[in-house]
């Protein structure tokens, strides 16, 4: 009997302290997280929109390295879009626990630092193809021009990604990590030794 009634405590103890009991910090952690993901997809969304119509116009209106750099624009953001439409249709609900607030915002935190490696690779690739543009006699004007694509759209998600890391950084230590540093001193105090 002693061994259940420690195991129930245990338990009660353990879904108080890290299983979504309803704390003011936490709130306030989630609601920031999503402000700052929402915020973050509607500046991704209106610089696709933006482009996707500048280029649209762009593609039709110009010729040469001006075209296909409005044409890459405009199919590139295309997937920005998407991007965004899906990222604010599936922002995540306030009732999570405090664990499953850290995994998403490590989760999220791991996947925007992956988005800065990618975006680099993007802008390199860019200059790469704007170099293999002076070499090439039938595809120089596009290459020149996707390149400088390239080069423009990774530079802004590149400096997208990161502000976003930031953001959701600085909103971890103000309304985060507190939370989880209190929750582990209050276990300081807590042992149970079982012997099953």
């Amino acid at each position: 009997m002693n061994k259940f009634f420690a195991i129930v405590i245990l338990i009660w103890f353990s879904g108080f302290g890290l299983m979504g009991f309803d704390n003011t910090e936490q709130s306030k952690f989630l609601e920031q997280f999503n402000s700052i993901n929402k915020n973050g997809m509607y500046v991704l969304g209106s610089w696709a929109v933006l482009n996707i119509v500048s280029g649209t116009i762009g593609n039709f209106s110009t010729s040469g390295r001006t075209k296909y750099f409005h044409q890459m624009n405009a199919v590139w953001n295309s997937v920005n879009l998407g991007i965004a439409v899906f990222s604010l249709m599936n922002l995540p609900g306030n009732d999570l626990t405090l664990i499953d607030s850290f995994k998403e915002y490590s989760n999220l935190q791991n996947f925007l630092l992956l988005n800065t490696g990618l975006d680099a690779a993007h802008i390199v690739t860019g200059f790469f193809l704007k170099e293999k543009s002076y070499n090439s006699k039938t595809k120089g004007e596009l290459l020149y021009g996707y390149g400088n694509s390239l080069i423009i759209q990774g530079a802004f998600l590149l400096a997208f990604d990161l502000i976003l890391y930031f953001f959701h950084q600085s909103n971890a230590e103000i309304n985060l990590y507190p939370l989880i540093n209190t929750i582990d001193k209050s276990y300081l105090g807590i042992q149970f030794q079982l012997n099953l």
